[in-house]
C-alpha cells in the first residue's frame, strides 16, 4: 500500500522511516521559505521538482499534509500527488488509486475550516483529476463511495465550511 487506504495514518512506519519522512518534509518547507524570500531559488526549485519527480511520493506527501505547518509545502505535496499519480497511473493497484482519491477527498473535508484555501483547492483539484482519471476502471461501487463522501458533505450535517467545500 502507498499509505493512503481508507484514511489510515502513516502507522507501522520504523523509526528510520519516519526520520527520513521528517527530513523530506523540513527541506521542502525550507525550500518553499527560500523561494519566498527568493534567497537561492535554483536550489530551493530543484529540492520542490526533486518531491515532484520522486517515483511513489506518496507516504512523503501525506506525511507532508498532515504534519507541515507550511501551508505552501501542503501545497508543493497535493501537487506532487497529483503529478506521480497520473505519471503512476496505470500500474498503481485500484485499492491505491481509490485510497489517493479518498485522501484527498478525506483531507479537504477535514480542514474545510482552513484558511489556506488554496491547498483544499489544490487537493479537491487533485481528487477530481483522479477520479476523471480513473472514471472508467471503476467499478459502480467504487464510484459510490467517492460520491457518498460527496454528499455527505453536501448535505451540510457536518457544517457549513464542509457543505461549501462539497459543493
Amino acid at each position: 500500500m502507498l499509505g493512503f487506504p481508507n484514511g489510515s495514518g502513516v502507522g507501522g512506519v520504523g523509526p528510520e522511516d519516519l526520520a527520513q519522512l521528517q527530513s523530506t518534509m523540513r527541506a521542502i518547507e525550507l525550500a518553499c521559505s527560500y523561494i519566498q524570500i527568493n534567497s537561492n531559488p535554483v536550489a530551493a526549485e530543484a529540492t520542490i521538482l526533486s518531491l515532484h519527480k520522486s517515483p511513489q511520493p506518496y507516504k512523503a506527501c501525506r506525511y507532508i499534509l498532515e504534519n507541515s505547518q507550511v501551508a505552501n509545502a501542503r501545497f508543493q505535496a497535493a501537487a506532487a500527488i497529483r503529478e506521480a499519480a497520473i505519471r503512476e497511473w496505470s500500474f498503481l493497484a485500484t485499492d491505491d488509486k481509490g485510497g489517493l482519491i479518498s485522501f484527498c477527498l478525506g483531507y479537504v473535508m477535514q480542514h474545510a475550516n482552513s484558511s489556506e484555501g488554496y491547498v483544499l483547492s489544490k487537493l479537491s483539484s487533485v481528487a477530481a483529476q483522479l477520479m476523471k482519471r480513473g472514471w472508467l476502471e471503476f467499478t459502480p461501487a467504487e464510484k459510490e463511495v467517492f460520491f457518498y463522501q460527496i454528499n455527505q458533505a453536501i448535505l451540510g450535517s457536518r457544517g457549513l465550511d464542509v457543505q461549501f467545500i462539497g459543493i
